[in-house]
């Protein structure tokens, strides 16, 4: 949980700066509540009321996901999925709409039993495939107090046929797939399918309540290639073939075009994954980054700076750190105002473009790994 900081004027920046040893070892792929914190910031950012950001996906957040459903013009059900999630972070960065705009709808009500049963199950699943993938097996399943596990074997564009792992929930109706990152970091996963839903590996789960392994990433490797951009397997790694995926889409997208998930790119891959356009077989691949001179400029200006691009509406910093570097990745904590009078302080995690820090999809990469302990620990273990 973030603690909450009363900051009564505006004060100097607290920085701490600690370069990484070279070789510093790095953390298990895990993140700790970092989409659910970003989602809570978005929503309250829209004036949709979510409370404290605290990771947790309780009432609050449930019912201010609700009213920016609402303001969107989309189904009101309280269920975060991709397309909401997409749409949220889209709005939050235009400022638009906002959840004012709309009366707030009235609570959800008790819902029908969840039907647990193979054609129900499919059902939900087969409605989250992406364009050009089709289910050749609807795979294990199991549900647990209006939540699914299930894993469909699918092939995509008549390739390999690949194991996904689906977390589904019951929305009084049909089960309906869910952000599974958002979900396995919020913690509201019942413990009988949470290592099936939310671990990869060896990660022991008794040890490891509240985390993710590589969903956001294979989520976003999916869609990669539902677009054609060519990201290979869909295993959970930001490699350099998925990295290349990333440019192209990019390229297809008219966005800048360096390889990096950040708060534009992520929303507009799932935008287009679920329309079919813009595709990477609209423009040529972009050639190979041409590489750049100099290291990382781990100062508070530079940090800042970042910092203040990936405010969402409404925000503004009131304290810029602390902050550590480590290689081409860094961790930040500034602490924001908001247009409601709250003042958090929010977790960040950034790369270096090769000429600027920027604010990176933070659950992705850290369930990714690769980043040095010293700039993980800050910045995926909450």
């Amino acid at each position: 949980m973030r603690r909450v900081f009363v900051v009564c004027a505006l004060v100097g920046a607290l920085v701490v700066a600690v370069g990484a040893p070279s070789g510093a070892a790095t953390t298990p792929s895990t993140s700790d509540a970092a989409g659910m914190e970003a989602l809570q910031r978005e929503l309250n950012a829209l004036g949709c009321n979510a409370g404290t950001i605290d990771g947790k996906l309780g009432p609050n957040t449930i019912q201010a996901i609700r009213w920016f459903q609402a303001a969107s013009g989309i189904t009101v059900d309280g269920i975060v999925g991709a397309i909401t999630s997409a749409k949220l972070a889209q709005a939050a960065a235009s400022g638009g709409p906002t959840c004012p705009s709309v009366p707030a709808p009235a609570p959800a009500t008790s819902t029908a039993a969840a039907a647990c049963t193979e054609a129900a199950i499919r059902a939900g699943a087969q409605a989250a495939l992406l364009a050009n993938e089709r289910m050749v097996k609807s795979g294990p399943y199991q549900c647990v107090d209006g939540l699914a596990y299930n894993a469909p074997t699918i092939s995509a564009s008549g390739g390999k046929p690949t194991q996904v792992i689906e977390l589904l929930q019951w929305n009084g109706a049909t089960w309906k797939a869910v952000n599974r990152s958002l979900y396995c970091e919020s913690g509201s996963v019942p413990k009988l399918i949470y290592a099936r839903t939310c671990l990869t590996g060896n990660t022991p789960a008794n040890t490891n309540p509240g985390t993710s392994d590589a969903a956001a990433v294979q989520r976003m490797q999916r869609e990669l290639n539902a677009l054609g951009c060519n990201a290979g397997t869909a295993d959970g790694k930001l490699g350099p073939k998925t990295t290349a995926a990333v440019r192209w889409f990019q390229a297809a997208a008219k966005l800048p075009v360096d390889g990096i998930v950040g708060p534009l790119t992520g929303p507009a891959l799932t935008q287009a994954s679920a329309t079919g356009s813009p595709s990477c077989t609209q423009v040529p691949a972009p050639p190979a980054p041409a590489k750049t001179k100099g290291g990382p400029d781990c100062t508070q200006a530079a940090i800042q700076a970042a910092a203040q691009k990936s405010l969402n509406a409404g925000e503004r910093i009131v304290l810029s750190g602390p902050f550590q570097c480590g290689g081409i990745w860094a961790s930040n904590g500034p602490t924001i105002a908001t247009a409601a009078g709250t003042r958090t302080q929010v977790n960040e995690l950034m790369r270096w473009n090769g000429t600027a820090w920027q604010v990176v999809d933070r659950g992705a990469y850290c369930e990714s790994g690769g980043i040095p302990a010293v700039v993980a620990q800050k910045a995926c273990q909450v």
